[in-house]
């Protein structure tokens, strides 16, 4: 099966957006404390790492990557690179949605530029 590359590049974006709303999901539940930079923060770190949702994150992102390779095999970087802006739009969409962010105007009015400038490349 082909698959047309602008469908590659936004399933990567969107294996990748999802993979940091699990990463945030997974180390926020896991109410593991990071901390200082330290022995004990490397051990609660690494613990992180394989909590469900953070090792989740990992995957998807894994998978992104190797999507994105596909992509990049193909296709012209200054071409497809911008578009993983669009991956900032799904994220702010996703952190309203999950976590309830407070979205205000001024990061609405980004979000529209992103947009902007991203439907720009894609018809070049």
């Amino acid at each position: 099966m082909h698959m047309h590359p602008l469908a590659l590049v936004f399933i990567a974006v969107a294996l990748g957006s999802i993979g940091q709303v699990s990463l945030k999901h997974g180390v926020s539940a896991a109410q593991i404390t990071i901390g200082a930079f330290g022995p004990q923060a490397f051990l609660n770190a690494f613990r992180a790492i394989f909590t469900p949702y953070v090792f989740l994150g990992f995957v998807l992102y894994g998978i992104s990557s190797l999507i994105w390779l596909m992509v990049l095999k193909t296709q012209a970087l200054s071409y497809v690179y911008p578009m993983i802006a669009v991956g900032y739009v799904v994220v702010v969409f996703l952190s309203w949605l999950f976590f309830g962010d407070r979205i205000g105007w001024d990061r609405i009015a980004g979000i529209a530029l992103i947009c902007a400038g991203v439907v720009l490349v894609a018809r070049s």
